[in-house]
């Protein structure tokens, strides 16, 4: 399909989310064209328009990709997740309303006491040789 085509599709899609379906206009005499008012909600027209900016903006991409202009995949790889700062090393169950946690974030660990409504933090040092990666024999 041609972007001359794209476009007459989508100017097409446009009138037709903008005009009631099956709705015959009335005429009426006495007034010029015989047509009677325009009943299109704000909503129906905001919607037409947000469509045709994507699919301008898709179609802009597109061309510019295709001319060389613009390396797409190039553009999406350097999006990468930001590594996670905090880890969470081992959790465990003291009692039912309490945890005890390790947790390393920054260079740091922490041993925290978890309690309903209360954190306790029992140690704080330099986070030491990562031993706690290693599978257990």
């Amino acid at each position: 399909m041609t972007l001359a085509g794209l476009l007459g599709l989508t100017a097409a899609g446009a009138w037709l989310a903008a005009t009631p379906a099956g709705v015959a206009v009335q005429s009426r005499a006495g007034h010029l064209g015989g047509g009677g008012g325009i009943d299109v909600s704000l909503g129906r027209i905001v919607i037409s328009l947000v469509i045709c900016i994507i699919i301008a903006a898709l179609a802009i991409l597109l061309i510019r990709q295709r001319s060389g202009q613009m390396d797409l995949a190039a553009i999406f790889s350097k999006i990468e997740p930001r590594a996670r700062e905090i880890q969470v090393v081992e959790t465990r169950r003291l009692n039912p309303q309490a945890d005890i946690c390790l947790v390393r974030q920054g260079g740091r660990e922490y041993l925290l006491v978890l309690q309903q409504g209360n954190v306790a933090v029992l140690r704080d040092e330099p986070a030491g040789p990562q031993a706690y990666d290693a599978p257990c024999d």
